[in-house]
């Protein structure tokens, strides 16, 4: 058997398994029989060893070098080092395709093997026909629209590899990878959510999505930084986000994700906020639809849309049924969606509302800007481009707002009292002062300035908020404030998880008004032997040779750099500058990056002698504080693992809201 004949009956049967779970998981739902539901749970695991199999297969056709399927013939060559092969998986259409199919089984499974605990029979059944819908729709994809396993009938000896960018840098193993374990997890939320308005059920699905959302937001989350750097480290532009179409397909889901949590929080504590909820699950969840159009689909022209494909019509049929089953529903149950108390603005509830609403705001301002361009163009014929500048300008204002509210929310109390926070509130806003004027009176801009101040200023909640429940644990038990912390951060995960992802959140803030206000760039030529000094080091240009390392051809000029100031360059060293030539491309520069807490330095070779290797030209960016952003991301990162590690701790009773 060949691996394209194995990958394509293994998804055909991944697809049967999916069709026959999806109707015995409707007729458990219609007949309220258990039996079906049972039925439906074993096609679960079976569609999840179906797409396995066909991974496998695309798997072994590459590792082969089965040039007999279309697939390894267009992304795949001989020349590909071997990590490389593993990954061209998901380097391009058909096999992205796959991978979402593979891991949208790998949750239907997940939640198959608990619906039957954490779900009543009115609910379980709708959840997982949710899930088993969503299945069919990748792999019908698959089988009927582009199937990854074509073949072709006269083979080249060799294929053309994939694209370069996805060849330059291992970040290519984990960051479609985190992107899609984040994608296609918010598929469970929404799962439940269908249910609950489908059964008419109200607040429990919310207890019974918060880890499945808070895993989501953390791939996504991780998926995020993981982009910025390998944007950072492979563009050789010296940025880490430039708000390209497919960079904003991915935050947009992000944003809403992140409204969706806070409001969350609300409907478990007061029963507050559901038609909210079911809205931004649902956004949330078609967010990540709608990314994959983008990306896919041709529409938009970005460095990241890596394949132009047929499935752009099927995709944006896929977004319109998620929408309308969202909403549908919603606007079918909403008379009944009654609140259990009124909202009070000066509270936590209250923030927290406008705090998502702030989310969902820059969701749509992004939405807007990434689509204006095409809107414009299919009524007018005018070709327009909506760049950095506007998301930049926009972005600045509702940043400001949210990093306001993200400190203030968590210290106000769940009632409209004022005499418990006027101490927090004060030492708040004299960190936000103080942090404002120190960056005035170090000349920095008011931009930066404000940025200082907004991180004092959620540092200084974080501290308040975490001494006050020390204190009082501390004269309750008796214990040492070491003994009441670590009891505390044991007992409260949630609580101090979070504590950990603001933390890392306005560390992000910080880091990027840094390092977006003050990034110097300059060029010059260089013969070889002569020095450049430029903003506090000695540059000087060693040789310019090539190099053929198998799938690519370098070009490599070593530079020696000397430090003649004292910002944070830790020693001297040789830096070796490259320009990568593909047999399908233009040259690819690799910058070398020299990071540090302070600044980085980042050397790119931009052109070169090519008759005589006498000179090259030398492109040198110098940014302050990038280093605290990758730092932010992994401290958002640990703090959402945090929150989702056991604590052991049983959970308070819901007796005290409603059970529906």
């Amino acid at each position: 058997m060949t691996p394209g004949l194995l990958g394509t009956i293994a998804l055909t049967v991944t697809l049967l398994f999916s069709v026959l779970g999806l109707g015995l998981a409707g007729l458990a739902s219609v007949l309220k029989d258990r039996r079906y539901l049972l039925a439906a749970q074993r096609f679960a695991p079976l569609s999840l060893l179906g797409a396995l199999t066909a991974f496998g297969a695309l798997e072994w056709a590459l590792l082969s070098n089965d040039f007999t399927v279309v697939y390894v013939a267009s992304n795949h060559s001989l020349k590909d080092p071997l990590w490389v092969t593993l990954v061209t998986p998901w380097a391009a259409l058909e096999g992205s395709i796959l991978l979402w199919g593979m891991l949208q089984t790998l949750y239907t499974s997940i939640v198959s093997t608990r619906s039957g605990k954490t779900l009543d029979v009115w609910r379980a059944p709708i959840a997982l026909a949710t899930l088993f819908a969503i299945q069919v729709f990748f792999f019908a994809v698959m089988v009927f629209v582009v199937h990854p396993f074509d073949s072709l009938p006269n083979p080249p000896a060799d294929g053309r590899g994939p694209n370069p960018l996805l060849q330059n840098h291992w970040m290519m193993a984990v960051h479609p990878v985190l992107m899609y374990l984040g994608f296609v997890g918010l598929s469970v939320p929404f799962a439940y959510a269908v249910a609950a308005m489908v059964a008419r059920r109200y607040q429990s699905w919310i207890f019974e999505t918060r880890w499945w959302t808070l895993v989501a937001w953390g791939f996504l989350t991780a998926a995020i930084f993981a982009g910025k750097w390998w944007s950072y480290e492979i563009l050789g532009w010296g940025g880490y986000w430039a708000w390209d179409p497919v960079e904003n397909a991915s935050i947009i889901p992000w944003f809403l994700a992140t409204a969706f949590l806070h409001t969350a929080q609300v409907q478990e504590r007061k029963g507050l906020f559901k038609g909210w909820n079911f809205a931004f699950i649902t956004l949330a969840f078609a967010a990540t639809v709608f990314g994959t159009f983008l990306t896919r689909s041709g529409v938009i022209q970005s460095v990241h849309a890596f394949a132009n494909g047929p499935v752009g019509v099927v995709f944006l049929g896929f977004l319109l049924a998620t929408l309308l089953v969202g909403f549908g529903l919603l606007s079918k149950v909403g008379s009944e969606l009654r609140e259990a108390g009124e909202v009070r603005w000066r509270s936590r509830e209250g923030a927290l509302l406008a705090g998502s609403l702030f989310f969902g705001t820059f969701a749509f301002v992004v939405v807007l800007g990434t689509l204006w361009p095409l809107v414009v163009e299919a009524v007018s014929g005018t070709k327009v481009s909506i760049g950095a500048p506007f998301f930049n300008q926009v972005s600045a204002p509702l940043g400001v707002s949210m990093l306001l509210l993200m400190g203030i929310g968590p210290v106000l109390p769940w009632r409209n009292t004022t005499a418990e926070i006027n101490r927090n509130l004060l030492a708040m806003l004299s960190a936000l002062v103080f942090g404002l004027a120190l960056g005035l009176v170090l000349s920095l801009t008011v931009g930066v300035s404000l940025a200082i101040g907004l991180f004092a200023y959620n540092l200084t909640a974080v501290w308040r908020m975490v001494a006050q429940s020390v204190g009082e644990r501390t004269r309750s038990l008796g214990v040492s404030p070491g003994q009441a912390f670590v009891g505390l951060a044991g007992q409260n995960r949630r609580r101090f998880g979070s504590h950990i992802v603001h933390v890392g959140i306005a560390l992000a803030a910080l880091a990027i008004a840094f390092s977006q206000t003050y990034r110097f760039t300059e060029q010059k030529t260089l013969n070889l032997g002569q020095t450049w000094r430029t903003h506090g080091m000695e540059i000087r240009l060693l040789s310019v040779g090539a190099r053929d390392e198998g799938n690519r051809t370098a070009v490599i000029a070593p530079v020696e750099v000397r430090s003649t100031s004292r910002d944070g360059w830790a020693s001297d060293g040789l830096y070796d500058t490259r320009l990568n030539f593909y047999s399908q491309s233009a040259p690819l520069a690799t910058p070398v990056i020299r990071y540090s807490p302070y600044n980085d330095y980042y050397f790119v070779l931009e052109e070169f002698d090519h008759q005589k290797g006498q000179w090259a030209t030398l492109k040198i960016i110098v940014t302050p504080m990038v280093f605290w952003l990758w730092a932010a991301g992994v401290i958002v990162v640990l703090g959402t693992v945090y929150i989702l590690w056991p604590s052991g701790v049983r959970q308070p009773s819901r007796s005290a809201l409603p059970s529906t």
